[in-house]
């Protein structure tokens, strides 16, 4: 992306919410390289790291600190483009590293010093970009023991559509049952064929089916599910973040005994309520919530629920890094290996100015 790329723009915040402002810095940049104002050159630093966990949220963990300074030299004297890319670790490819950039306006020496005074800071902090994740069952024991009143928020991000996972993980509400949990539970989940059944008996019916593991069965084992269809809906709705437009295909709630689906044909992301409230469905009414993310924006649950729960579950984007069993990545990587070296090193990019039309 870089070797083809007059220069290269990142978001300043995770959770990603300066979409537009990251929009508008890159429009600005590419009208001055169109104008012939500024000539790009780019530095890159792999960074052997793979990371999740509270530390990366930039308005109150570490990373932030990193992304303050790769701001300052972005609009400091030379700097066009300056950030980190924390990378994606559950797409297992060669290119699978952190990277830290600066893009600076002819001088490969500030982009090189940027970027390695970028990628030394976030390896100091490295280590502390980890998720502390409670065991499936043990997440299970806490919930069944929690008499504070409150919403509970079970973070199931192993299962986290915007992450890539399939959506039809019922590991954490199968985990509630088992241990006898009689609470109201919350639950999204991406289920066609089972959408397909409770449209076909209508609002009100009775239905006994089969939930999860449709897309992912080898992670995943079909739940029997026994309840009433609430809702059917076309899935057609506007996220509570951004206002964009969302379709989850056709969307159907059920109500099985303590435990409400809402069930998708296909995933939307789950980084907000919206696939909730869109259907009817106020996590606040619930004790407790799946929370199909590895982060929301804090009013969304933190603020208001009486404890959030990092569960070690199954699933294609788990915050464990370990059980994903990456083959195609360069190692040693952190935190797939130990005693991991790192030697900054930038790696140099620039194109030609576009050629000016003839008048």
């Amino acid at each position: 992306m870089v070797e083809h790329a007059s220069g290269i723009v990142a978001y300043h915040t995770y959770p990603h919410v300066d979409f537009f402002q990251t929009g508008q810095r890159a429009a600005r940049l590419l009208l001055r390289i169109l104008a012939g104002e500024a000539a790009p050159v780019t530095a890159v630093v792999p960074v052997p790291a793979l990371v999740r966990g509270n530390e990366l949220i930039t308005e109150t963990g570490s990373f932030g600190r990193v992304i303050e300074r790769a701001k300052a030299i972005e609009e400091g004297p030379g700097g066009l483009s300056a950030g980190m890319f924390i990378g994606n670790p559950f797409t297992d490819v060669p290119a699978l590293r952190t990277y830290a950039f600066v893009v600076a306006d002819g001088d490969a020496g500030l982009a090189e010093r940027g970027a390695v005074e970028l990628a030394e800071s976030f390896w100091r902090h490295h280590e502390r970009m980890v998720v502390d994740l409670v065991p499936l069952a043990e997440a299970a024991r806490i919930v069944v023991g929690h008499s504070g009143g409150g919403t509970l928020g079970l973070v199931d991000a192993a299962d986290a559509t915007s992450s890539g996972a399939s959506g039809d993980s019922n590991a954490v509400v199968a985990a509630l049952l088992e241990a006898g949990y009689r609470g109201r539970v919350l639950a999204p989940i991406v289920d066609l064929p089972a959408v397909e059944e409770a449209s076909r008996v209508g609002v009100g019916g009775m239905i006994s089916i089969t939930l999860g593991g449709t897309l992912d069965p080898a992670r995943f084992r079909p739940l029997a599910v026994t309840g009433r269809v609430r809702l059917v809906a076309d899935g057609r709705f506007h996220s509570e973040s951004f206002g964009e437009a969302w379709d989850s295909g056709p969307t159907v709630v059920i109500e099985a005994g303590n435990v409400t689906w809402v069930v998708g044909s296909r995933a939307v992301s789950l980084y907000d309520r919206s696939f909730f409230l869109a259907h009817g469905r106020d996590p606040r009414h619930f004790d407790a919530v799946v929370i199909k993310s590895p982060h929301c924006q804090h009013h969304m649950y933190a603020a208001w629920c009486a404890r959030m729960i990092d569960i070690d579950a199954p699933g294609a984007s788990s915050a464990n890094l370990r059980s994903l069993g990456h083959t195609r990545c360069p190692r040693p990587i952190f935190p797939l290996d130990a005693a991991v070296p790192f030697a900054p090193a930038a790696r140099l990019f620039s194109r030609p100015p576009p050629r000016r039309p003839a008048p």
